[in-house]
């Protein structure tokens, strides 16, 4: 039917379209393309019917807006605006089905994931990008949003909230989503990049933290005061210079006992190079704890680790790594707060790491070896260095691993230089 639309027209359109049982449609004789279409259950909607490119070319329909929604005088004024456009040559049905694309597509934790999928890279450095872009909630607020809705503004804000935390971490977060976008830009999933232009979080200062003799007393006896297996664990980070992801995973077919070294797979290393430890006999005795065989647990450990099965070191549930970490070294700290008192100074747990490589350059071993033992591939062993000289330097890294264990067994074993040094107090 025919008619000028007014709120008469669909009134009469509705009832109409109820009584007949089916659908019924109403054209605007003010405003040619301009219809209202009634449907058997009463609903009515405004809608533009339009032809791009004359007779021969199919008909478009888009629809404006239900009725109680918009009146038919709001829905006449929608129509001659997008008349117009059409008129001037703009699809509108094609912008609206972009638009409705780009709003209903890919999220940015689909777009990451597709990214990291497509660019899987070996090691741990790789493992802890995709936490980072997939599981942080420092990208929670823009995870679960089209790409195309997520603005400067809203990447700035996770960049700061992120710098809030951990400078150092904002900063590397800044350059993976940076790289995601760019991404995307690449394979057409959004026209223009909302990274582009957010400045970077500056750096954070370098740390120097290294810790005293003693406050290396102090974490000892603290450390060991703590329940199985964090007072094992700490003492560990401390003798082996290790990160603690790599410590708190290890596995018993890593091991080799008539060696005495540890070698991590490269699937755990941060840098994707495997990696062998050479193990102080003092570190050695952190890894049996419950007194059962370990050459024994080793073989074991071999034989399941040829069947695809994993048996870890430090565990309460044996089958996963520990956890609780923080709470720990909350406990150590508040233990060396009573034992230093006023010279008790922060310190973080990867301040281990650098007190013992620098213990080892002051036993006088130069640093492309502590570098080889730490599992750096920067600094002395970067540049041309890093490429052209693939030595492992493994006599020299055993002897500077275990003089450093010496001298930490030394150190807390000389009661006479550990004046500061006092038994816990039992509530």
């Amino acid at each position: 039917m025919r008619d000028k639309i007014t709120k008469r027209t669909i009134d009469a359109l509705k009832q109409s379209a109820q009584a007949g049982g089916k659908a019924l449609y109403c054209f605007d004789t003010e405003t040619p393309g301009f219809g209202a279409v009634a449907t058997k259950t009463g609903t009515c909607s405004y809608f533009i019917e339009y032809r791009l490119g004359g007779r021969g070319t199919p008909s478009k329909r888009v629809t404006i807006g239900k009725h109680g929604v918009v009146t038919p005088d709001e829905a006449r004024r929608i129509a001659k605006e997008e008349l117009g456009k059409v008129a001037r040559g703009t699809d509108v049905a094609q912008v609206k089905k972009d638009t409705r694309a780009k709003l209903t597509g890919q999220t940015f934790a689909d777009a990451a994931k597709r990214f990291l999928d497509l660019r899987e890279e070996p090691g741990r450095y790789a493992k802890e990008k995709r936490a980072r872009l997939l599981h942080s909630d420092d990208v929670s607020p823009i995870a679960k949003k089209p790409l195309a809705l997520i603005t400067r503004a809203d990447i700035m804000a996770v960049i700061d909230t992120a710098a809030a935390r951990s400078p150092s971490a904002a900063l590397v977060l800044h350059s993976h989503i940076r790289t995601v976008f760019a991404w995307a830009v690449s394979r057409s999933l959004i026209e223009t990049d909302p990274s582009f232009g957010v400045p970077a979080p500056p750096k954070s200062k370098a740390r120097d933290r290294v810790l005293s003799d003693d406050e290396l007393r102090a974490f000892w006896q603290a450390a060991g005061e703590q329940s199985w297996p964090f007072a094992n664990i700490f003492k560990l980070l401390l003798l082996t210079a290790q990160r603690r992801e790599e410590v708190a995973g290890m596995q018993w077919a890593e091991l080799d006992l008539d060696a005495a070294n540890w070698t991590i797979a490269k699937e755990r290393c941060k840098n994707g190079k495997t990696h062998t430890i050479d193990l102080h006999p003092s570190a050695i005795a952190l890894l049996d704890p419950l007194g059962e065989a370990m050459a024994a647990r080793v073989v074991r450990a071999r034989a399941w680790a040829a069947e695809g099965s994993d048996e870890i070191v430090f565990t309460t549930t044996g089958q996963t790594s520990v956890s609780g970490f923080s709470k720990a070294k909350e406990r150590i700290d508040a233990r060396m707060k009573e034992i230093l008192g006023d010279r008790f100074k922060p310190w973080r747990t990867h301040d281990l790491r650098r007190t013992a490589a620098s213990g080892m350059a002051a036993l006088g071993f130069q640093p492309h070896i502590i570098e080889r033992v730490l599992n750096h591939v920067s600094g002395a062993q970067g540049g041309l260095v890093g490429v052209y000289q693939r030595h492992e330097y493994r006599d020299e890294r055993k002897r500077a691993i275990l003089a450093w264990g010496d001298h930490v067994a030394r150190l807390v074993s000389d009661k006479a230089a550990a004046p500061n040094v006092v038994p816990l107090r039992v509530a």
